[in-house]
């Protein structure tokens, strides 16, 4: 048991935002109040710091499979863990991406064996995150992913991506677009009006 005094309790969920205390029985939070007692519990002063649920970190690079030199699963659940976060969603910019059921189920495994915190991956929207045709989305589903992005590439066409939308909604998976056009702004910056 674990008794944590007089931290600011901020939790979204309940509106909760208040100096009170927080008793911890096993991996469960057992009571939140004022003034709780609990005579054989270990306590921690959380004067001045805020106690809140675990975050989620909605978009990382976690860079396994492929790129182990700039990040692991390992050393980036570790990372993630020392800041607060008890979930992340990595993005699919690994090598090779992360298109396919197999790349999700490499990343699922592997965060079973060596993650500190959950890990959700996100899926690709396009073969390869090139934009240009949909990926393997219900199969990467099924083995896991939680959303489709292309990371930092745009999805290359109005209608791929349209198409992307319509099949993941009869999915029920968001789609996570980096914002672009690459039809309309031809490399350069582009507005209509005099600025």
């Amino acid at each position: 048991m674990l008794l944590i005094k007089n931290g600011r309790v901020v939790d979204p969920s309940s509106r909760t935002d208040a100096t009170l205390d927080v008793l911890v029985e096993g991996d469960r939070v057992a009571a939140v109040g004022p003034d709780l007692q609990a005579p054989s519990a270990e306590i921690v002063d959380a004067s001045g710091l805020v106690v809140a649920p675990g975050f989620i970190d909605i978009h990382c690079h976690l860079r396994e499979p492929g790129d182990e030199s700039s990040e692991t699963i390992e050393s980036g659940t570790r990372a993630a863990a020392r800041g607060g976060f008890t979930a992340v969603c990595p993005m699919p910019n690994t090598r090779p991406v992360n298109d396919n059921a197999s790349v999700t189920r490499f990343i699922v495994d592997r965060a079973a064996s060596v993650g500190a915190v959950r890990v959700w991956p996100i899926g690709a929207v396009s073969v390869g995150s090139r934009g240009e045709s949909l990926a393997e989305i219900a199969a990467m589903k099924q083995a896991g992913i939680v959303a489709v992005s292309d990371d930092g590439h745009p999805v290359a066409s109005a209608k791929l991506l349209r198409q992307a939308m319509e099949y993941c909604r009869s999915l029920d998976l968001p789609v996570i677009d980096h914002c672009e056009d690459p039809s309309l702004f031809a490399g350069a910056v582009m507005r209509e009006g005099p600025h």
